[in-house]
């Protein structure tokens, strides 16, 4: 399956789920073979949407073979500037969310775009433990000497057990159903699905979690869950040190935690080690900015007064 396969596999999935549109686009660099490719998604309304569970739009930049710095910064900004009217057209408050390789926002800045920076930690592969925290390989050991175990699954009814396991703790819902699972897992296929499940010595799966890979080179988390009664004996880390050497040899060169954005979470991601990232969001400015704004105030006089 090549990439363009798998990201149409991706938005079948989600125009299925989530009764959205999609559309693969391209933009090119007018004085270059240079261009970039996104996937587009839409709601009912026909304004650019990123569906539940979705870290990043799917995004990748093509410039042509040179490894001179100021022809990569022209083609990408003319890539960039072709992208700006499909933007305008479709977008409204919500924002383009771009991966972690682009790092360069300016063409969209002086648009007049409005931005916004998020970060997430990535590891290269291949892992070797070593990189993690010793609570990290502390855990891990805990697990294995209890009889832990963990493996590629492709039941996704054990998958879906450890959601419900998440979702009674923490109240909510991931919005997936047994069906929504296996149907992605089918789309996708054993390469760009993985699903990993930790058991208990009695064989009861108890913690899993899925990674997606969009290309041959990057896979990130899509979502992880665990039992309540088994989530402090180490099998979240048991996993987590599974699948990334799962990947490693799979041949992958870098896994992305997506998402790194409030403080518990960037603790227990930060202890593997990884690169902590920015990526971006970029959005037309619009009435909504006024909100944000005084939302964000807020916030921040909440956040000065309980120091």
């Amino acid at each position: 399956m090549d990439n363009r396969d798998v990201l149409e596999k991706w938005a079948e999935f989600h125009v299925r789920k989530w009764g959205c549109s999609a559309r693969l686009a391209h933009w090119e660099a007018p004085n270059s073979a240079a261009r970039a490719e996104g996937l587009l998604f839409f709601n009912r309304k026909g304004h650019l949407y990123l569906p539940p569970l979705n870290p990043y739009h799917p995004f990748a930049f093509y410039p042509t073979p040179t490894d001179k710095p100021y022809k990569l910064t022209r083609q990408w900004h003319e890539a960039a500037k072709a992208m700006i009217p499909d933007l305008l057209k479709a977008q409204r408050s919500a924002s383009f969310v771009l991966p972690p390789e682009i790092a360069d926002i300016r063409p969209f800045l002086w648009s007049g775009f409005k931005a916004e920076v998020k970060y997430t930690y990535i590891v290269k592969l291949p892992y070797t433990l070593d990189q993690a925290s010793t609570e990290i390989r502390a855990k891990i050991k805990k697990a294995t000497a209890a009889g832990y175990r963990t493996a590629v699954t492709r039941d996704m009814g054990e998958v879906h057990q450890c959601l419900q396991g998440t979702e009674s703790r923490q109240g909510f819902s991931h919005q997936l159903t047994l069906q929504d699972l296996e149907r992605v897992q089918d789309l996708l296929g054993d390469q760009a699905f993985r699903a990993y499940v930790c058991y208990a010595p009695s064989g009861e799966p108890v913690s899993a979690s899925v990674v997606v890979a969009l290309d041959g080179w990057r896979a990130f988390g899509w979502i992880a869950a665990s039992k309540t009664e088994h989530l402090n004996r180490g099998v979240v880390q048991q996993s987590q040190s599974f699948a990334l050497q799962d990947l490693s040899d799979a041949g992958f060169a870098e896994f992305d935690f997506a998402g790194a954005n409030l403080p518990t979470v960037a603790y227990s991601k930060t202890n593997w080690g990884g690169q902590v990232t920015p990526y971006y969001l970029v959005r037309p400015p619009g009435v909504k900015e006024i909100l944000r704004a005084g939302r964000d105030w807020v916030r921040f006089v909440r956040g000065t007064r309980s120091r």
